[in-house]
């Protein structure tokens, strides 16, 4: 089995040039930490890291790859400008040899593809169907290869957000 981990990057500032180069609030900086914390107890080992070039997901992967340390992390143009399909292409270009890939990417491509390739209609698929707020991840157990996603192959096993507690 492997596991596709989709992330969709931390709270965002709106005060940048252009939407690349918009980063990460003081707020997202904390969640995108605590969303690292919480992947960390969930997964045992994370061979790929997959991240869009917007600074807003440099920034949210940043804690992701220093807490979960896999094997290689590639920064790739797909997942910012070519939606599921560009994901997909990445995954199975880059993911060969990986059990477990977490993607650093953007709505509406995170749920999206989430919502693509759970194979029932459930709860988790009507909660991903309206998508997600930043800072959350969606756990998804892959039975079959990367080159072999395709709709409805693949189950959801959690969807969770980062929250700070006050």
């Amino acid at each position: 089995m492997r596991r596709l981990v989709l992330v969709r990057h931390s709270k965002a500032s709106h005060d940048a040039v252009t939407d690349l180069e918009r980063p990460l609030t003081p707020k997202g900086t904390a969640l995108a930490d605590l969303l690292a914390k919480e992947l960390r107890k969930r997964l045992e080992t994370t061979d790929l890291l997959l991240v869009s070039p917007a600074a807003r997901a440099r920034e949210t992967a940043r804690p992701i790859r220093d807490r979960l340390e896999p094997t290689d992390t590639l920064v790739r143009e797909e997942i910012y400008n070519l939606g599921p399909n560009g994901i997909l292409r990445v995954l199975a270009e880059e993911g060969a040899q990986a059990r477990t890939v977490v993607v650093v990417g953007h709505e509406p491509t995170i749920s999206v593809l989430a919502h693509i390739l759970h194979d029932t209609d459930d709860d988790l698929a009507s909660q991903i169907s309206f998508g997600v707020p930043t800072a959350t991840a969606v756990i998804i157990d892959v039975p079959g290869t990367w080159a072999d996603l395709e709709p409805r192959s693949a189950r959801i096993r959690e969807i969770f957000t980062a929250r700070k507690r006050d």
